[in-house]
């Protein structure tokens, strides 16, 4: 299985080759959605890559803690986490990522499109 080389989902058939434009040594890379490869192609073109975090990936983990204090709120904040049940784990998982990626997807002034 081959995931998305932006926000880790199940690639959907975008894609993006390196040696297409000349570079070597970059492996292939594959993306959920255009807007993932338009994202990845920014990055690209910009000479960085995604080695170090960014100020814009560092705000979007940033952006992840209201709701994620809203999760736990509802389960419980005197509840250890190695007492929730197989479903809270799953749902708190699922709103992390979704709030990373939404503010992944949101784009900053360091990727302009």
């Amino acid at each position: 299985m081959t995931w998305c080389a932006i926000c880790l989902r199940k690639e959907r058939g975008f894609g993006f080759s390196p040696r297409m434009t000349g570079t070597r040594n970059l492996q292939d890379a594959h993306f959920c959605s255009m807007r993932c490869l338009n994202l990845y192609t920014a990055l690209f073109r910009k000479g960085g890559g995604m080695i170090d975090m960014t100020d814009f990936e560092r705000a979007a983990i940033y952006s992840c803690l209201k709701p994620l204090g809203e999760c736990v709120a509802e389960i419980g904040v005197d509840k250890p986490l190695s007492s929730y049940s197989k479903e809270q784990v799953l749902t708190l998982i699922e709103v992390i990522v979704t709030a990373w990626q939404d503010a992944m997807r949101k784009g900053s002034p360091e990727i302009p499109f």
